[in-house]
């Protein structure tokens, strides 16, 4: 392989009470987590003194952080119409000019040690084209520099961004080596696209970045990795085969709170022996 997978999972899958979430940790010898919400909210809304909280935490229960899965570009284009069930993840669009919330979330991954900010590619709308990020991109990139992290792009069911081959567009339309993929095949079916052929996963895994996993059975409702239909098993394996040498974070979003320590122990279990880990 020429990526090392390394396993971590999004702290919120697991429970809003980040109490509970470092006893799961422990108990199941995860060292790695990508942070999202805590206690219902973004971390993006979080003020300096929680924000040093929380590190601090992470840093005495021996965890690193991957990325912040912010909630940039998870918004609407001036002028597009909001789609509905868009869901924020305790982020309010509204909350903070978009100027502010892009600086901001660089600020929350240094002070949380990560070395990726995952974004999005707004909410969808008609006729999208990836010289629509331009401005945006530009700036987040320049940003990304500045702070010395790495900016993922995951292709997400309500935006223009919903398919692995959407990923390959953008980063061919705006080449930079900051630019890295988070590649969720969920995502695309969920989208109603048709799972990614060799050659989109092996397009978007080239530039490296982070994997989500998550499945879906045959209605497309949500279920442990490994109890589903989605085929992450080889997958995972060409992504690792064609992504840069250095570890690559395989992370763990079951989309299943009414049971997030259940079936992220269920997932677990399946993704470590899907990697041999």
């Amino acid at each position: 392989m020429a990526a090392t997978p390394v396993i971590a999972v999004i702290t919120d899958e697991v429970s809003q009470d980040l109490d509970a979430v470092l006893a799961f940790i422990a108990e199941h010898a995860v060292t790695r987590v990508d942070i999202r919400a805590v206690a219902g909210r973004s971390v993006l809304l979080f003020d300096d003194r929680e924000l040093a909280d929380l590190a601090d935490r992470l840093k005495d229960a021996g965890l690193t952080v991957g990325c912040f899965c912010s909630p940039l570009l998870k918004w609407t284009k001036p002028g597009m119409p909001v789609p509905e069930g868009t869901h924020f993840h305790g982020f309010d669009p509204d909350a903070m000019s978009h100027e502010t919330a892009m600086v901001r979330a660089f600020e929350v991954a240094s002070v949380l040690g990560a070395g990726q900010v995952r974004i999005f590619s707004y909410l969808s709308y008609p006729d999208f084209k990836p010289a629509d990020l331009d401005d945006d991109l530009g700036a987040l990139l320049d940003l990304a520099e500045d702070f010395d992290v790495d900016l993922v792009l995951e292709n997400e069911h309500v935006c223009n961004v919903a398919t692995l081959a959407d990923i390959a567009a953008v980063q061919a339309h705006h080449p930079h080596p900051r630019l890295k993929s988070a590649i969720d095949l969920a995502n695309q079916v969920s989208a109603g696209h048709p799972p990614p052929d060799t050659a989109e996963i092996v397009a978007a895994a080239r530039p490296g970045g982070t994997v989500h996993v998550k499945d879906l059975n045959a209605d497309k409702v949500y279920v442990p990795v490994g109890q589903g239909s989605i085929d992450h098993a080889g997958s995972l394996r060409t992504i690792l085969d064609t992504a840069p040498d250095g570890e690559m974070a395989i992370v763990l979003e079951t989309h299943m709170p009414h049971d997030g320590p259940a079936a992220t122990a269920a997932s677990l279990i399946a993704l470590r022996s899907m990697l041999g880990l």
